[in-house]
């Protein structure tokens, strides 16, 4: 998501910048009877083809990362479906996921441990952690910065 807010921030940066230069371009191209109607034009066009830019730089990331979304759906589908059969280069890829997904699971067993050493079953808590999936909470967060 902090990529996406950076690229928005150079892409409007870029779109400010671009529309300052166009106007300066336009008092520079001031004739001697004071006209400036086609350095106006001319940079009117100019600025609205930086703002068309900006819009469609920022709809070609959106639809980057719903593609992306799309291929690792794919991906974990075909993980769940194919894994153990896998084969060509799928089966190393595959391997990793599960030996991922293994780290994962001795990963949360071992919090799940320290967090019963700490305490003991009816004991009051003092504090209480949430373990989620990365994946959805930052999709939470997207879906929350769009207003969605």
């Amino acid at each position: 998501m902090s990529d996406t807010i950076e690229k928005l921030t150079g892409a409007l940066g870029d779109f400010l910048k671009k529309a300052k230069e166009v106007g300066a371009q336009a008092v520079e191209t001031v004739d001697r009877n004071g006209v400036v109607r086609e350095a106006y034009e001319r940079g009117t066009e100019r600025t609205k083809t930086y703002a068309k830019i900006a819009k469609q730089s920022l709809e070609l990331n959106r639809e980057s990362e719903e593609l992306r979304k799309v291929y690792t759906e794919i991906g974990r589908l075909y993980v769940e479906q194919n894994g153990a059969e896998a084969t060509g280069f799928f089966a190393p890829l595959c391997a990793q996921a599960a030996a991922t997904a293994e780290k994962i699971r001795n990963l949360e067993d071992e919090i799940r441990a320290l967090r019963e050493s700490v305490m003991p079953e009816g004991a009051e808590k003092d504090i209480e952690v949430e373990i989620g999936a990365f994946d959805d909470v930052v999709s939470a967060d997207e879906d929350a910065a769009r207003g969605e």
